[in-house]
C-alpha cells in the first residue's frame, strides 16, 4: 500500500506539469495494466485490442476492472486490484468525446462483498438528447485511473445503436445466412465503412460467376468479434428489375451517410433514405445510364469522397460518381456521371472540350467532388498523357471552365488507377503504379511512390490517427500518414484476395474469409508499429561517409565489390527517403535527400544524413591501424584508388577486416578502402576527388574510421525511425475536432513540438507546416518561433471576414514526425457558418433555479423559496402540439427540457411563467449568447426584433440607443421587417396589461449566419379595473365620503340628538304599531260571534 500511495503521489507530480499545459502527444508511457471494460449489453473479453461500447434508448452502465497483461485475468485478481486501488482514494474515470463533444465521468467509489468491477451507470441524457435516426458521430472514449493523471489509460469507442442509420435496417436488409457454402467461389472482397462510424462496415462478395447474387456482411463492432451478420440482398435487387437477374453479381458497394449505393453487374442501385422508419424490406431503385450494357458494368468503378455530415449544414452534400473504362460511343451521352444526395439526377463529369482542341481519346479514370472548394476534379487519360482537371461546381453542375490549368503528370509511364480524399482532410492522392499527394484541390502534385512492376488497387484510411494504407495487386501494403511526404512497405500478404480495414480507432485489420470461424471470417490484427520498424530495407552494399558538419554526413554506395551483387541492389532509391539509417552498435541519422550519379568513380548513388544519434568510429582494438600516421598519396596506376599509407611498422597495422571500412577526415575527402596491399598500404576509392589531400599527413586521432561495409557482417540498416518529437496542445484540441466561425468571430491556436533523443539541435529547419483546404474562405495567419528549450512553436490566427458559408480543413503537420509517431498530422474543420450548439437564452432580472421551474407546487400559495412569489402556475391547454389530444398534462410526454423551454413549441409543456404585479415598468431585457466556447452578452453588432405571439399591443420597447448604424440598418431591412428593429444594449419593455404575455426575441440577418431568437412569458396579475369602472367607483367613494362629513356637520351644527330622535322614531312605530294590532283582533272576534250566532 505504501508504494502504491508513493506511486501514486509521484505520477499526480509527473503528470500535473503536462495536463496544465494542456495535451501532449507521442509522448504515451508504457503500462503492465489495462482496463477491460463491458457494455450492459455485451460482455467483452478483457484479452479484446480494444474497448467498443453501444449505447441504446437507457443509461449507459458500465463495468470496468483492472488486468495485468502479464498474469491471468481471474476474479481473484480483478478484486484484488478493486480493493488496492479503492481503499486508496482511486477509482476509473470515463472521457467520452468527438468532434465537437467532450466530458468526463466518474465511476463509484465502492467495496461490496463480492464485486471485482467499477461501475458506472450514465443517464443518456448526459451524453445526448436525441434519439432520431440521423448520421451522427461515434464517440471515443478513454478510460484512466483517475482522470488526470493519466494512469493505465485506454482507449475505446461508443456507438450510439438507435440513430445509425445502417443500423436500423439489420432486420429488414435480405434473409440472413451462412456464407460458408459461397466461400469457395469468393474471389475477392469490398468493404465500405460508415463516414461518420467506422466501427460500422460492410463487406461484400464478389463471387466467380458460378454463383451469382448479393451477398453482404454487416457488423458494429469493426469486425473484432465473430459475430458478423451475412445476408442475401438477390431479392431486394431483383425486385427493382423486370428482366432477368441470373447473372446478378457484386462489383462494389459504397456506404453514405444516409444511402447504400450497390454497383452490380447488371446497373447501379440506390437504397431509400437509411434514415427512413425501417419497418420492411429496404427498397432500392435503379439508376438508368443510356446505351451501357453488363460488358460495361463489369469495368466500371464508383468513387465517393467519404465526409461525416452529422449537424449537417445547408452546404454540405453527399456526391458518388460512375465511370466507365471505354470511350464514349454516339449512342452514350458521357463514359462519366455524378450525382448528389439522393441521387435522382446524373450529370456528366467528362470535362468539354475547349473551342479548337483536337478530338482526341480520353477517359475519365475516377471522379471526385471536392467537398470545400465546391469543385469536381478528374483524372483523364488522354493518349500517353494523364491529365487533372478541376472544375467549378453551381447548383451541382460543373462549369464549362476549368478553376485551375490542366496539370499534367511529368512521369510519362504514370498508369492511374483511381482518386480518394483523405475523410475530412484536403490531401488528394491519386494513385495507380505511382502514387501522387496534392494539397491544393489539384492545382499541383507530389510524388509519394514509385513502384516496379505493380499497381495499387486498394485503399484505406482512418480519420482518428490520419494512418492511410495502399494495397497493390502483388499483396504488398505501404504505409503513410495523411500530409506526410513519407512511406513505408508494411509487409507483403501472400493470398490470393483480402481487404485492409481501419476501425474508428485506427487499428488495421486484414479482412479474408475463413470457413472454420464463427462468422467464415479470419481478421487478423496488424502491429503497425511492430512491422514498420521490423523492415529492414538496407542491401548488401558498402557504405563509405563523408564528414560534412557535426549535424550532417553524406553515405555513398559503393558499386559491389564482391562478384555475384547486382549494382542494381546496391544503391538507394526513393524508399529511403525519410528513413533512419542505423548503426548497429550505435547511433542513427536521418536520410533527407537521395542522388544518384556515376561520379566519383566506383559509387552509385548517395544519401545526406542528419545525425540523430553520432555514430561511434571503430576503436584500437579492433583496427590498431589508427593508431598510426596516415598518408595520403596519389592514385595508383591503372587504377581510381588513392594510396594509404602508414607510416610505421608494428602492431599498428593494417588487417584483413579493414578491407570496406572507410577512412574519414575532416574537411577533406573520405576514402573506402577497396584493397588490402599490405601492412602498411591500402587502396581507397575518394568519395569527393575534388578534396583529396594528396601528400598530406594526417596524425592519430585526426583521421578516424567507420565500419559500414558487409567483409564483417552488414552492421547498419535502414528502418522506420523511432519517434523523436512530441506535439502540445494547450487548448486541449481533438484530433478531428470542429470549430465554428460566426462572421467577425476569431480563433487562435497553438501548438508546441518538442524534439526529443536528438543529438544536435534542429533549429535549422521548421518542424510544422499547415495546409488550409480552402484559403479563400477565412484569413488565416502564423506566427512561428523556437524557444529556449528547442521547441518549435506556432500560433495560428483564424479570422471570419467574409459573408460566405462553407468549411475548410486546417491540417498541422510535423514534417519530421515518424510513421510510427502517434500522432504526425492535426486535422481541424473550420466551419464559417452557425454552430448547431450556438443559442440565444432571454436572462431573467432575478436568478430563478430549475428546481423552481420544476417544483410540483403552486409557488404563488407556498412560499417555498425566495423567488416562489415570481412563478405562476398554468393550467394544461390540452389542445396544442406536445399535449394534443391528451386529457392531462402527465400524458403529454414532457421531459424536464421542454418543461424549462420558452419555446412555442413546447408552451403546453410549460408548467410555469414569470408572474409580476401590475403595472411592469421598464423591465430590463438582457440576453446571452452561447456556443462551445462560452456565454457572451448580446450587444452589438446583432440587432433584434420583438414580437408578441399573440398579437397583444398593449406592451412596449424603450431604452433601445439609437444610433446611426441602427437608423441605416432599419432602412435597409424595412422591406424585409415588419417590426422595428431595436439595438439590444440597454433595452427595457412596460406592459400595459393584465394577462399573459408571450415574447418572441428574433435577431435580424446580414450580421451573423445564425437566425438567433429565444422566447419569454411573462403572467401580469393585480391590475386595476378597467375603463371607466376605476373611475366610478373613485368618484362614487368621494361623493359618500364627503355627504357623511357634512350630515355630521350638520348634527353637529344644530346640536341635534341623533339618538334621541332615533328613540322616537322607534316609539312612535312601535305604538302605532299596537293599535292596528288591537283592532284587527276586535274585528275578527266579532265576526267570529256572527258566524256562531248563525
Amino acid at each position: 500500500m505504501t508504494s502504491l500511495w508513493l506511486y501514486v503521489v509521484l505520477g499526480a507530480i509527473l503528470k500535473i506539469p503536462k495536463r496544465a499545459s494542456g495535451i501532449t502527444y507521442n509522448e504515451k508511457a508504457v503500462a503492465n495494466s489495462s482496463f477491460a471494460c463491458r457494455s450492459g449489453f455485451y460482455h467483452e473479453d478483457s484479452k479484446e485490442v480494444t474497448i467498443k461500447l453501444l449505447l441504446y434508448r437507457t443509461s449507459l452502465n458500465i463495468n470496468c476492472h483492472l488486468y495485468d497483461i502479464s498474469k491471468d485475468d481471474n476474479k481473484e485478481n480483478r478484486r484484488k486490484n478493486l480493493l488496492l486501488y479503492t481503499s486508496a482514494g482511486l477509482a476509473p474515470s470515463i472521457m467520452i468525446f468527438n468532434s465537437t463533444f467532450s466530458k468526463v465521468f466518474y465511476f463509484k467509489m465502492t467495496l461490496g462483498e463480492g464485486l471485482e468491477t467499477w461501475s458506472i451507470d450514465i443517464p443518456r441524457e448526459m451524453i445526448t438528447f436525441n434519439t432520431d435516426v440521423a448520421p451522427v458521430e461515434q464517440w471515443f472514449v478513454q478510460f484512466t485511473m483517475h482522470h488526470g493523471l493519466d494512469m493505465f489509460t485506454s482507449d475505446g469507442t461508443l456507438l450510439d445503436h438507435i440513430r445509425e442509420p445502417v443500423l436500423q435496417w439489420e432486420d429488414y436488409f435480405g434473409d440472413e445466412i451462412d456464407i460458408i457454402n459461397l466461400i469457395p467461389f469468393v474471389r475477392n472482397t469490398k468493404g465500405t465503412k460508415s463516414p461518420c462510424a467506422s466501427d460500422v462496415a460492410i463487406l461484400g462478395l464478389i463471387l466467380d460467376g458460378k454463383i451469382n447474387g448479393i451477398f453482404l456482411g454487416v457488423t458494429k463492432f469493426g469486425f473484432m468479434r465473430r459475430n458478423t451478420k451475412w445476408y442475401n440482398m438477390t431479392a431486394n435487387i431483383c425486385a427493382t428489375l423486370n428482366d432477368d437477374c441470373a447473372d446478378l453479381s457484386l462489383m462494389n458497394v459504397i456506404l453514405t451517410n444516409t444511402h447504400l449505393i450497390i454497383l452490380s453487374s447488371l446497373g447501379l442501385f440506390i437504397s431509400q433514405d437509411l434514415c427512413d422508419p425501417a419497418t420492411e424490406q429496404i427498397k432500392f431503385t435503379r439508376s438508368d445510364f443510356c446505351g451501357f450494357e453488363m460488358d460495361d458494368y463489369l469495368k466500371a468503378k464508383i468513387w465517393y469522397n467519404i465526409q461525416c455530415l452529422a449537424n449537417k449544414e445547408d452546404y454540405e452534400v453527399d456526391y458518388i460518381s460512375l465511370s466507365f473504362n471505354k470511350d464514349k460511343t454516339l449512342s452514350q451521352e458521357s463514359t462519366c456521371f455524378y450525382s448528389n444526395d439522393p441521387f435522382t439526377k446524373w450529370y456528366s463529369c467528362l470535362p468539354q472540350r475547349a473551342k479548337g482542341e483536337k478530338l482526341v481519346s480520353r477517359r475519365v479514370v475516377s471522379f471526385l467532388v471536392d467537398a470545400q472548394q465546391n469543385t469536381g476534379i478528374a483524372v483523364l487519360s488522354q493518349q500517353k498523357d494523364v491529365l487533372v482537371w478541376v472544375n467549378k461546381l453551381t447548383d451541382h453542375r460543373l462549369h464549362a471552365q476549368h478553376k485551375f490549368p490542366a496539370y499534367r503528370f511529368p512521369e510519362r509511364d504514370f498508369v492511374p488507377f483511381g482518386m480518394f480524399f483523405h475523410p475530412n482532410s484536403h490531401f488528394l492522392y491519386v494513385y495507380g503504379n505511382q502514387v501522387w499527394l496534392s494539397t491544393d484541390g489539384g492545382n499541383t502534385f507530389i510524388l509519394l511512390i514509385k513502384l516496379d512492376n505493380e499497381t495499387v488497387t486498394e485503399t484505406d484510411a482512418c480519420v482518428y490517427n490520419q494512418a492511410i494504407v495502399f494495397v497493390t495487386d502483388k499483396g504488398n501494403i505501404f504505409y503513410t500518414k495523411a500530409g506526410l511526404f513519407r512511406y513505408a512497405r508494411l509487409t507483403t500478404v501472400n493470398q490470393d484476395f483480402f481487404s485492409m480495414y481501419f476501425d474508428h480507432l485506427g487499428i488495421l485489420y486484414q479482412l479474408s474469409m475463413n470457413a472454420t470461424s464463427a462468422d467464415r471470417m479470419a481478421v487478423p490484427v496488424m502491429d503497425v508499429n511492430t512491422l514498420l520498424q521490423a523492415d529492414d530495407l538496407g542491401f548488401d552494399g558498402v557504405l563509405s561517409p563523408q564528414y560534412i558538419t557535426e549535424q550532417q554526413m553524406v553515405f555513398y554506395s559503393h558499386e559491389p565489390l564482391n562478384p555475384g551483387v547486382a549494382a542494381t541492389k546496391s544503391r538507394f532509391y526513393n524508399l529511403h527517403v525519410d528513413k533512419a539509417l542505423v548503426y548497429g552498435p550505435g547511433g542513427s541519422g536521418m536520410i533527407t535527400k537521395i542522388f544518384t550519379h556515376g561520379n566519383p568513380p566506383g559509387f552509385l548513388s548517395s544519401v545526406l544524413v542528419d545525425i540523430l544519434e553520432r555514430y561511434p568510429t571503430e576503436s584500437s582494438t579492433i583496427s590498431p591501424c589508427i593508431l598510426n600516421t596516415l598518408t595520403i598519396l596519389e592514385r595508383a596506376q591503372g587504377t581510381n584508388a588513392y594510396r594509404l599509407q602508414l607510416s610505421t611498422t608494428g602492431p599498428n597495422i593494417f588487417k584483413a577486416s579493414d578491407r570496406e571500412k572507410t577512412v574519414v577526415i575532416p574537411g577533406a575527402s573520405s576514402f573506402l578502402i577497396v584493397a588490402i596491399v599490405n601492412d602498411l598500404n591500402a587502396l581507397g576509392d575518394a568519395t569527393m576527388p575534388i578534396i583529396v589531400p594528396v601528400n598530406k599527413v594526417f596524425e592519430s586521432g585526426t583521421w578516424f574510421l567507420y565500419d559500414f561495409g558487409t567483409q564483417n557482417k552488414r552492421h547498419w540498416s535502414i528502418l522506420v525511425d523511432r519517434c523523436r518529437y512530441t506535439i502540445q496542445q494547450p487548448d486541449e484540441l481533438t484530433l478531428n475536432a470542429i470549430r465554428y466561425l460566426d462572421l467577425g468571430s476569431k480563433l487562435h491556436f497553438k501548438f508546441r513540438v518538442t524534439p526529443v533523443n536528438i543529438a544536435y539541435p534542429v533549429f535549422h529547419m521548421p518542424l510544422m507546416m499547415i495546409a488550409v483546404g480552402r484559403p479563400s474562405l477565412l484569413d488565416v495567419s502564423t506566427e512561428n518561433h523556437w524557444d529556449n528549450t528547442d521547441s518549435y512553436i506556432m500560433e495560428i490566427m483564424v479570422h471570419s471576414k467574409f459573408f460566405e458559408q462553407g468549411k475548410t480543413s486546417l491540417a498541422v503537420i510535423v514534417t519530421q514526425a515518424s510513421l510510427v509517431c502517434d500522432v504526425t498530422t492535426i486535422i481541424l474543420t473550420l466551419k464559417n457558418s452557425c454552430s448547431y450548439l450556438k443559442t440565444m437564452h432571454y436572462v431573467l432580472h432575478v436568478p430563478v433555479s430549475a428546481s423552481d421551474w420544476l417544483s410540483g407546487e403552486d409557488q404563488t400559495k407556498h412560499n417555498v423559496s425566495a423567488v416562489s412569489h415570481l412563478l405562476k402556475n398554468l393550467p394544461t391547454s390540452g389542445r396544442y402540439k406536445q399535449c394534443a389530444n391528451k386529457r392531462n398534462r402527465s400524458e403529454c410526454g414532457c421531459t424536464d427540457n421542454m418543461k424549462l423551454s420558452f419555446s412555442v413549441a413546447f408552451s403546453d409543456c410549460k408548467e410555469k411563467v414569470l408572474r409580476m404585479k401590475f403595472p411592469v415598468s421598464k423591465l430590463p431585457l438582457s440576453f446571452t449568447v452561447q456556443d462551445e466556447s462560452g456565454s457572451t452578452n448580446l450587444s452589438t453588432p446583432y440587432y433584434i426584433t420583438v414580437i408578441e405571439v399573440n398579437n397583444r399591443t398593449n406592451w412596449e420597447i424603450s431604452g433601445s440607443d439609437v444610433t446611426s448604424s441602427v437608423i441605416k440598418m432599419r432602412e435597409y431591412l424595412a422591406h424585409k421587417l415588419n417590426t422595428t428593429l431595436y439595438n439590444p444594449d440597454g433595452l427595457t419593455i412596460s406592459i400595459h396589461g393584465s394577462e399573459l404575455f408571450h415574447f418572441r426575441v428574433s435577431t435580424v440577418p446580414a450580421v451573423s449566419f445564425c437566425n438567433l431568437f429565444d422566447e419569454f412569458q411573462i403572467y401580469v396579475d393585480d391590475a386595476p379595473l378597467a375603463f371607466p369602472g376605476q373611475y366610478l367607483v373613485i368618484s362614487i367613494s368621494m361623493i359618500s365620503i364627503g355627504a357623511t362629513i357634512f350630515v355630521g356637520f350638520v348634527i353637529q351644527m344644530y346640536e341635534i340628538q341623533l339618538g334621541n330622535v332615533l328613540q322616537r322614531k322607534l316609539l312612535r312605530r312601535n305604538k302605532v304599531s299596537s293599535k292596528s294590532t288591537l283592532s284587527s283582533a276586535s274585528t275578527a272576534s266579532e265576526e267570529s260571534s256572527k258566524k256562531s250566532q248563525q
